[in-house]
């Protein structure tokens, strides 16, 4: 293209200056958006240390200081590049404690601190990724531990270098330094305990629980609110009232519960404290705090210990039924690999055995009649070897269960059984062939032991009946039972319960002297896929 004065433009150079166009404006709009996320953390920050001036019970330093959790959930969940946030709002805050009437903290004291505060949230951040990856998720004790020794050892650099700048600035004497300390170190560790957890157990999607039991979640929330309110109110030393509360919350609803339980009673509790309401403020206060501290901390990591440990044990029952069900799956292929290896090869060889020895029986019968008999025998013996290794077959993989399904196979082989057998049972549909194989060779083991140790003359019913995704089986006997306290079970109850609970069933045995056996268990019946 070319214009009046003799400059040509290019189509190349149009389409490249279009392109640094809109490379400076997305550069522009995620400078924008850092911004504004920068200025974010900062009035974050902000907010929660005004919360914390609240309840300043020794000299300048906050009894729960919220802003240091915040601070470090922050960087750890979002990245260490929003520390100017955190800077600001510490800034922020420390700007009103310089111009306080009351307070008058000197610049140089207010910038140590937050030099102090920010290189405590760094080092605890950086110990808390060291310690338990970039996404804790508070459903292991490690995670608890990992945030534990981050916020002691940042809270620890954060307390150090406020008590030096205090007491260089004029606000303390010498003697008071231990006890500011003291109480700046509780209060970040407090504050910690309280914030972290709960960010980073909420930073993903809200448990099963929540949604399966909604109404008990809004139960136990208001059990801890209720009881809280009642034990900061009280005139009585009820301050531990909440602790049931708490453990129905961590066992139920996991880390997430546990957390937001926690910060809700501390809320409660600090919110009392600051309206010098409840016992944290009965005696002087350096001792209210470090009261109020001191359940803060045991409250946090009792309940959150217990969470963790009730997640672990959760995710290893997930991990055994897992296992378990593998393992059904592989003695299931095994059965069907030795099905075939019995159809395939050993009664093929003995059916070729048949036809050869007939043959020589045919060519011995003019010659040599008594050998001829004698290949008879063995004609016949090999027959019946060929049935019983038949019958062996479609014991270990029932071609009826595979074709015609659980019922229907059941009523075949048990009119072959020694006692008299009912089912009642109405159309359960199909399964997965692990868990049809799995109730089908249980009941069937159920039905032997009546049949081995009930007596000739009693009568055995099973009942199957499928409500939504579970399968409910019940094999009852009319024999004489045995009294489970002086007879062990056998190795055929054992592998029936074990090969129910491989597929992630459980089976029950009540048996009592005089009145028969009952077998009943439930095992899930995901329906089959075509």
């Amino acid at each position: 293209m070319s214009l009046n004065g003799g400059l040509t433009i290019t189509g190349a150079q149009l389409t490249s200056g279009a392109t640094l166009t809109r490379a400076r404006t997305l550069a522009s709009a995620g400078s924008l958006r850092y911004a504004a996320g920068v200025l974010a953390v900062a009035a974050g920050y902000y907010a929660l240390a005004v919360g914390g001036k609240a309840l300043t019970l020794t000299g300048p330093a906050g009894a729960f200081w919220p802003a240091a959790g915040m601070a470090i959930a922050v960087l750890y969940l979002g990245g260490l590049r929003w520390w100017p946030g955190v800077l600001l709002g510490d800034l922020a805050s420390l700007l009103g404690d310089v111009l306080s009437s009351e307070l008058a903290v000197p610049p140089g004291s207010a910038l140590a601190q937050a030099a102090g505060d920010l290189c405590g949230v760094l080092l605890a951040v950086l110990l808390l990724r060291r310690l338990a990856g970039p996404r804790a998720a508070m459903d292991r004790r490690q995670d608890v531990g990992a945030v534990l020794v981050a916020v002691m050892a940042g809270a620890a650099v954060s307390a150090v270098v406020a008590t030096v700048a205090v007491r260089a600035g004029g606000l303390i004497d010498a003697a008071e330094m231990a006890v500011f300390a003291r109480s700046w170190w509780l209060g970040d560790l407090a504050g910690g305990l309280v914030v972290i957890p709960l960010a980073a157990a909420w930073a993903r999607p809200a448990a099963p629980a929540w949604r399966a039991r909604p109404w008990e979640g809004a139960l136990v929330i208001a059990a801890v609110a209720g009881l809280s309110v009642l034990a900061a109110s009280a005139p009585q030393p009820l301050t531990y009232l909440v602790f049931p509360a708490l453990i129905w919350a961590a066992l139920r609803f996991g880390p997430q519960g546990a957390t937001l339980s926690v910060a809700l009673a501390v809320a409660i509790a600090v919110v009392a404290a600051s309206n010098e309401l409840g016992p944290f403020v009965e005696h002087s206060p350096s001792d209210s705090a470090l009261n109020l501290q001191l359940f803060i901390v045991v409250a946090a990591l009792t309940t959150l210990c217990l969470a963790a440990i009730a997640s672990e044990h959760e995710l290893l029952g997930r991990e055994l039924v897992a296992t378990r069900a593998r393992g059904a799956t592989a003695r299931e292929e095994e059965r069907r690999r030795i099905e075939s290896e019995l159809h395939d090869s050993a009664q093929n060889r003995l059916v070729g055995l048949q036809i050869r020895l007939r043959l020589a029986q045919e060519r011995m019968e003019a010659t040599e009649p008594e050998g001829a008999a004698a290949l008879a025998g063995l004609i016949q013996e090999a027959g019946g070897v060929g049935d019983e290794l038949r019958r062996i077959s479609h014991g270990l993989s029932p071609r009826r269960l595979s074709s015609r399904g659980l019922v229907d196979a059941l009523s075949g082989e048990c009119a072959l059984s020694a006692v008299a057998v009912r089912i009642a049972a109405a159309d359960v549909g199909r399964s997965i062939p692990e868990v049809e194989t799995a109730v089908y060779l249980g009941c069937l083991e159920a039905v032997q032991n009546a049949a081995k140790h009930a007596g000739p003359a009693a009568t055995v019913t099973i009942g199957l009946q499928r409500d939504e995704s579970t399968l409910r089986f019940r094999v009852h006997d009319t024999g004489d039972g045995f009294d489970p306290r002086t007879t062990p079970w056998g190795t055929g109850l054992a592998g029936l319960h074990d090969r129910i609970a491989a597929v992630g069933g459980r089976v029950a045995i009540d048996v009592a002297p005089g009145r028969g056996t009952t077998v009943a268990g439930a095992v899930p019946w995901p329906p089959r896929v075509a």
